[in-house]
């Protein structure tokens, strides 16, 4: 088992707990498609602080994070066709379409992203491990982020009369 460090140079291995999708996904469901610049701003900062500069991020960075902020979008909107997409049933949260959503984003931005980064010894060294790494971490963050938020925060809107 290999060891990675944080400041690793490669870009086919992805974080492994990505939580940002998590919050994402969540302020979809939330708040509507309208908060989708404010997602794109998060994911681009998230970029910039996890690369150490404005410098460091390059086109297909720019163009990856505009696909993690549309591809909640996208799994919804799937969902919908298929009549799947009651999250919130009678002011209970419906955990299981929640999953299903977070596995769905993460399939789609880490598709997306397979199709946008270019493919070649210098960035995407092992297609395969690419895949796992950015699947594993939208989905491991994903449901950790929805998971804490649903148990801390939805009880608090609820109360509140918000959702």
């Amino acid at each position: 088992m290999a060891i990675v460090p944080f400041d690793y140079a490669d870009l086919s291995i992805g974080n492994y707990l990505w939580l940002p999708i998590g919050a994402s996904i969540l302020s979809y469901l939330l708040f509507g498609f309208k908060t989708f610049f404010g997602v794109f701003i998060g994911f681009a900062l998230a970029t910039i602080i996890l690369k150490g500069s404005f410098d460091a991020v390059s086109i297909f960075s720019w163009l990856g994070r505009l696909s993690s902020s549309l591809a909640p979008i996208v799994a919804i909107m799937m969902m919908r066709f298929f009549h799947l997409s009651d999250f919130f049933d009678s002011r209970k949260v419906n955990f299981a379409h929640i999953v299903f959503l977070v596995i769905l984003s993460s399939l789609v931005s880490t598709l997306a992203k397979f199709f946008i980064y270019p493919i070649n010894e210098a960035t995407i060294s092992n297609p395969v491990v690419f895949i796992q790494s950015y699947l594993l971490g939208d989905v491991i963050g994903g449901i950790v982020f929805i998971y804490i938020a649903v148990k801390v925060f939805v009880p608090l809107m609820v109360k509140n009369k918000l959702i």
